[in-house]
């Protein structure tokens, strides 16, 4: 297995926010942003699922592969890679025209681009489908495509179960049914978390477990909960270590390229939770090489959080809560 490598020697206490987990996905970026596609495929094609994954996001990120990846889809009819780049791009490029606002706030002529750039969308990763059937990334954004596109949750669920056939933990495709599963996709708070904790019970020793922090992350926005404050209620904070064990703290867990991403929003949580001593563990994992700018937004937020639980685990009268 590859792992991640450490990117920055930063001398005292000085971070950045990590804007990849590796190498090769700075090397793929600067790739796709030279339209230098067989340097990119490459790469893609040397990835392990995990890392495959990742890179697929990092593409989908990079501005400016819709003007031109339609070349290596005519050049290569029948590589299902840059269908699978083609389609995850038009996702992200549907949103550029839409906007992240809330419904009312997307200005009426944006609304025909945006399902216009879903449709291509569906339409290439359909044809990537088309020439392999297993391509589990295809799958992923299929089915955050039958969010966008609102489909029937008949739909959304019979692509989730497509992509668990093929990997089963599969965790950008996790996080992506459970966006489905949300009130503001036409789901419940019920829906949401039965699935959270169904998926990590089903999934222990991966990432999946994440999606206990992430269905809590969006909840606590909800009436009374009092944002931040939320993670203090001891169920909560105890179902979110309850997930941190059965995932990257699980005997069997193998450290993989997204490890960093959950080690962020454990620390978050935890922090919040008051279990400042296994808190620390992640952030002094997550050192100046992997702080993510999801769940801190700035750098300053993290290292606030990483020094109160610094301070708080020293405390000789602090005991695990």
């Amino acid at each position: 297995m590859r792992f991640f490598k450490k990117k920055r020697d930063l001398s005292g206490d000085e971070l950045a926010i990590s804007g990849f987990l590796d190498d090769e996905s700075e090397l793929l970026n600067e790739a796709l942003l030279d339209r230098e596609w067989g340097a990119a495929r490459r790469i893609l094609a040397a990835a392990d699922k995990e890392h495959f994954m990742y890179y697929v996001a990092v593409a989908a990120a990079t501005p400016g592969v819709e003007e031109w990846i339609d070349g290596p889809i005519r050049a290569q009819p029948d590589d299902p890679l840059p269908l699978l780049i083609g389609g995850a791009r038009a996702i992200s490029w549907a949103g550029e025209a839409r906007g992240d606002g809330w419904a009312n706030t997307v200005p009426k002529d944006a609304w025909p681009v945006w399902f216009q750039r879903l449709e291509l969308a569906e339409n290439l990763l359909d044809q990537a489908l088309d020439r392999h059937p297993a391509l589990a990334d295809a799958w992923r954004y299929k089915i955050a495509l039958s969010r966008y596109r609102q489909l029937p949750a008949v739909e959304r669920w019979r692509r989730f179960k497509r992509l668990i056939e093929i990997d089963p933990s599969h965790l950008f495709g996790h996080e992506e049914m459970l966006d489905c599963l949300l009130p503001k996709w036409g789901g419940s708070w019920d829906a949401a978390f039965r699935f959270a904790r169904e998926r990590t019970a089903a999934c222990p020793a991966t990432n999946v477990p994440l999606l206990i922090m992430k269905v809590h992350r969006n909840f606590r926005w909800e009436g009374e909960n009092g944002e931040n404050r939320y993670y203090q209620r001891p169920d909560v904070a105890s179902e979110t270590y309850d997930a941190a064990e059965q995932s990257f703290w699980h005997d069997d867990y193998e450290t993989t390229t997204l490890t960093p991403i959950l080690w962020n929003y454990f620390a978050f949580a935890l922090t919040y939770g008051r279990y400042f001593k296994q808190a620390c563990t992640l952030y002094d994992a997550i050192g100046s090489d992997f702080v993510r700018k999801q769940p801190w937004h700035t750098v300053e937020h993290y290292r606030t959080m990483r020094d109160w639980a610094r301070k708080e685990a020293a405390d000789p009268h602090y005991h695990d809560e």
